[in-house]
């Protein structure tokens, strides 16, 4: 190493500027014990985002789907919510062009998008249809089987046959790079169901009003579709969790406030206590839905509680911000105190929306830059690095032992940098440590091993040693 210089070898091994680089973890499925995420039996929590730029229907590239993945790794995130949907919009690269006819070249790059994430070490919730019609959505399906409303997309039969032919298509896809099922895929860590589904009182066909009482009937419709379109998913793949996408409003009586009303048919409890529903998904969008930026800790609190103590789920924050219109440092004020929040009620995990690459417009206020926000991000990755066991950062007090030597910080900063017992640095060290870079013992402990400060261990790191001796 000395010999060839540190940026030497990281270029001689074909690296380039790669953070993240896929551990033995990638290998298993995420699956849920009780309230906890789990790999391979331990625990993990996830530091996330939404981007839904790198399958969109005009901007998606293998170039933008590298640069977001980089982006990703040197943040420090290991879950990107992305979708997997889009119905008869104008781009070149929708997804569902025509009903029931799927555009190849973009499913080819939603396969370079996996195989890109795998390669980081990311995990992946993939989002099936949307509320909202800007992405084609449930109207769009509605209007392709003589519908016009979300009532006709949850209850007619050729609509749902419809989605289910999508979800179809979707989950048993084979990757068009490795040669795997999307269903057998570890690197998939979800299904949602939609993006933020719901079923608002006036979202009928007739026009009029559901009936309201004590069980209203949309909140069963909606809870109908769920239980019926998890079902369906789970007959098709039994690796991967299912959940909603919803934004987990409670349903309370007409006179309530809103979100925690009973208009959009939600109901964060029931719908979530379904048996083929894995984990429970919620959003904050104070600024949406006319709140106070301050009940964004005693939202998050209940969520998690809840979905711990009455559902026995995980829990996870699927979307969040502040808009830019309440200023920067207001923005950075609440998400530290959100992710505070988060921590410490063990929210399983947290997915703002949405870091984005610098040259990203931001359409709608809620873009997170990393040079604006990027540090919160860091510091969170740390946090659920230091939480986990196994695959996202080992538990206990030292980290396994390598080659009979359990690695030591000299140095007091929490980084074991004395891989031979040596009581200093040497390149003895850095050689044993480069050796070990792709050691489940080494990789999956980035609290011990992660010099570069990006959340994860790589060829980075090892520099990082090198370049401090």
């Amino acid at each position: 190493m000395k010999t060839v210089g540190a940026g030497a070898l990281v270029g001689s091994l074909g690296l380039g500027s790669t953070t993240g680089a896929a551990s033995a973890d990638m290998d298993s499925f995420v699956e849920t014990d009780g309230t906890e995420f789990v790999v391979d039996g331990e625990p993990v929590y996830f530091n996330g985002t939404n981007n839904f730029w790198i399958t969109d229907d005009s901007a998606m590239s293998e170039g933008r789907i590298d640069d977001c993945f980089q982006l990703f790794a040197d943040l420090g995130i290991d879950l990107v919510r992305m979708w997997a949907h889009g119905e008869a919009k104008e781009g070149p690269l929708t997804l569902q062009p025509e009903p029931g006819e799927h555009n190849e070249e973009a499913l080819e790059l939603h396969d370079y998008a996996i195989e890109t994430a795998k390669e980081h070490g990311i995990r992946l919730i993939v989002c099936l249809v949307d509320n909202w019609e800007h992405e084609g959505g449930m109207l769009q399906y509605a209007e392709w089987t003589g519908g016009s409303s979300r009532e006709h997309f949850y209850t007619d039969d050729e609509a749902r046959d419809l989605y289910m032919n999508h979800v179809e298509t979707i989950v048993t896809r084979e990757n068009s790079i490795s040669g795997v099922e999307w269903r057998n895929d570890p690197t998939i860590m979800m299904w949602e169901l939609a993006n933020e589904p719901r079923l608002e009182g006036d979202d009928t066909e007739d026009g009029g009003d559901f009936e309201r009482g004590d069980v209203g009937e949309h909140r069963e419709i909606l809870g109908n579709w769920f239980t019926d379109m998890s079902a369906y998913i789970k007959d098709l793949d039994d690796n991967h969790l299912v959940s909603t996408g919803s934004e987990g409003h409670y349903y309370g009586h007409w006179s309530d406030d809103y979100p925690y009303g009973d208009w959009d048919g939600q109901d964060y409890i029931e719908h979530h206590a379904i048996d083929t529903i894995d984990a429970a998904s919620f959003h904050w969008y104070p600024d949406h839905w006319d709140m106070e930026l301050d009940h964004g800790t005693q939202w998050i609190t209940e969520h998690v509680e809840d979905a711990h103590q009455q559902l026995g789920k995980p829990a996870y924050l699927g979307e969040f911000n502040v808009n830019i219109d309440n200023g920067l440092e207001t923005r950075n004020e609440y998400l530290e105190e959100w992710y505070d929040v988060a921590d410490e009620v063990d929210a399983n995990a947290v997915l703002p929306w949405q870091v984005v690459l610098d040259d990203t417009d931001d359409h709608d206020g809620f873009q997170l830059y990393q040079d604006e926000s990027g540090y919160l991000i860091e510091n969170y990755a740390e946090v659920v690095a230091a939480k986990s066991g196994g695959s996202n950062g080992g538990s206990g007090d030292e980290p396994p032992a390598i080659d009979g030597t359990v690695p030591q910080d000299t140095t007091g900063d929490g980084l074991s940098n004395d891989f031979t017992g040596s009581g200093s640095t040497t390149t003895t060290d850095v050689n044993v440590f480069f050796e070990n870079v792709d050691n489940p013992d080494v990789a999956d402990y980035p609290q011990y091993y992660d010099f570069d400060g990006n959340g994860q261990v790589s060829v980075t790191d090892v520099v990082e040693l090198f370049e401090s001796i």
